[in-house]
């Protein structure tokens, strides 16, 4: 078996005499630094075998996100044909029995989040009986999260030494020779911009104001950029922000991979969190909420705090939100429930239908965060207890806010 950089890991170590072999692409949609496609390729040069590329459709629960994926589909399948002439896209519910019908080996991205695994375990099922090979690679975070760590780690602070211990391990890239998909130009056109235009002033990028963060999120959603690919075009950069942002890049990323691959019920109310979470939620579940919102209402935005709708617009009109007003959206939800798991549920379910990069391992840590998740025990208040508050009055104070709500209620007044 081809190994390399332990990227590599068998699921279903079978053999047959068939000949096709299988690229199943659900997560790297992307030609440059694909370690998957890497792995079928050389494993068919090596044992003789016909690669076949299959992509399946994205799994998202908002139009808007597929007519997002679908705008970059049809180029990817024409450069994929560099590779094979055996190419081909599929619905989520295709017929995998079929699909697997005289398959030697199937390679797959590996899957972290329920919905894809899901997909494994059908083909899983299907390959015991055919005795098809299977190989999961990881080719979307920098360093394998078994090989990081063995367990669920509880802060960024337990995980950052063995990741960046790891990296010059995995930096190596691969297919960089072929011709790059127009979604990988666009990804490294706005790594670039961020580089040239906004890297010096990363210091700033909490300031929902001021457009200083990267843009990257949706880019490595789909698989479009590898963070090799972004590590290794810094690397050579001299500013002192290009540290934290590796830090976002990197450690935090892998953290929510490292997140929900060990924790099973990481998008569920019960165990997406800290025992010391739910025990200052049990002891504040009876606190007056001066402010009780719907769904309905927060989606047309009728709450009474401008931020928090400004939020709402730049979410439901744009599919995005800056990173700090993701914070204070979500505690504002929680301040405005009658419960706490009414406001998990909410939060997850808007930010998974309307987030270009919901559905992430980072989405569902993100919003487990506001509960607690990777943080730690802040002074008590109500509501709140101990979990970490914030306020319109922290906007005010740090940022020109105002400034932010005037720019989301014009996108929102333009489309009207």
């Amino acid at each position: 078996m081809i190994q390399m950089s332990n990227r590599n890991i068998v699921v279903l170590d079978n053999h047959n005499d068939k000949d096709k072999v299988i690229y199943l692409m659900n997560k790297s949609f992307r030609v440059n630094n694909n370690y998957t496609l890497y792995q079928a390729m050389k494993y068919c040069e090596e044992f003789h075998k016909d690669l076949w590329i299959v992509m399946v459709e994205p799994y998202e629960i908002n139009s808007r996100n597929l007519d997002y994926f679908y705008q970059y589909s049809e180029d990817l399948y024409e450069k994929l044909h560099q590779f094979t002439d055996q190419v081909k896209i599929i619905k989520r519910d295709y017929d995998y029995n079929k699909l697997l019908e005289d398959t030697h080996a199937v390679f797959i991205d590996k899957s972290y989040l329920k919905f894809d695994l899901s997909i494994l375990n059908q083909i899983k099922k299907i390959a015991i009986k055919k005795e098809v090979l299977i190989i999961e690679v990881e080719s979307n975070v920098f360093v394998p999260i078994t090989v990081a760590s063995d367990k669920e780690e509880y802060a960024a602070r337990t995980i950052r030494r063995k990741i960046n211990d790891k990296l010059s391990s995995y930096k190596d890239e691969v297919l960089n020779e072929y011709l790059s998909s127009k979604a990988e130009k666009e990804a490294i056109d706005c790594l670039k911009d961020f580089i040239d235009h906004k890297l010096s002033r990363y210091d700033e990028h909490n300031d929902p104001s001021k457009n200083l963060t990267s843009g990257l999120s949706p880019f490595l959603k789909y698989g479009f950029i590898s963070p090799v690919t972004i590590y290794n075009m810094m690397e050579t950069i001299n500013d002192n922000n290009k540290e934290d942002f590796l830090e976002e890049l990197i450690v935090r990323r892998e953290l929510a991979y490292n997140f929900v691959y060990y924790n099973q019920s990481y998008d569920e109310f019960e165990g997406m969190t800290d025992q010391w979470a739910y025990q200052t939620m049990k002891n504040h579940m009876d606190d007056q909420r001066d402010y009780i919102y719907s769904m309905d209402d927060y989606i047309h935005f009728r709450t009474h705090d401008p931020y928090f709708n400004a939020c709402m617009i730049e979410m439901v009109y744009l599919g995005k939100m800056h990173s700090y007003m993701r914070m204070y959206w979500a505690k504002k939800i929680i301040e405005w429930s009658k419960t706490y798991e009414e406001a998990y549920k909410i939060t997850l379910d808007l930010n998974n239908r309307y987030f270009y990069d919901g559905l992430t391992p980072n989405g569902y840590t993100g919003v487990a965060w506001c509960y607690g998740k990777h943080d730690r025990a802040w002074f008590e208040r109500d509501i709140f207890g101990k979990l970490r508050y914030m306020n319109d009055n922290g906007l005010k104070r740090k940022f020109n806010i105002d400034t932010y709500v005037e720019d989301m209620n014009n996108i929102k007044g333009g489309s009207e």
